[in-house]
């Protein structure tokens, strides 16, 4: 019973973290990696699982993170 609990659980935090990681922070993260390189990067299309796809991922989440930090009055500004 517990290894069908865990399968259930590891399967659930599986898709949450990849609608969240895979889809929300991808596409908040698209506009400005297109922007910084000009247009260059990301090359390859979304959900082709490639390192620019974590990337692109990352720099989501790094503005999102900003984002809320200065929605908190975190920034000082």
């Amino acid at each position: 019973m517990e290894e069908i609990a865990t399968f259930v659980f590891r399967l659930i935090g599986n898709v949450i973290s990849e609608i969240i990681l895979g889809t929300f922070f991808y596409w908040l993260g698209w506009p400005f990696v297109k922007l910084a390189t000009l247009g260059k990067y990301p090359r390859k299309g979304w959900r082709e699982n490639s390192r620019e796809e974590v990337y692109v991922a990352c720099v989501g989440m790094l503005a999102f993170a900003i984002v809320i930090m200065a929605f908190l009055g975190q920034l000082g500004l």
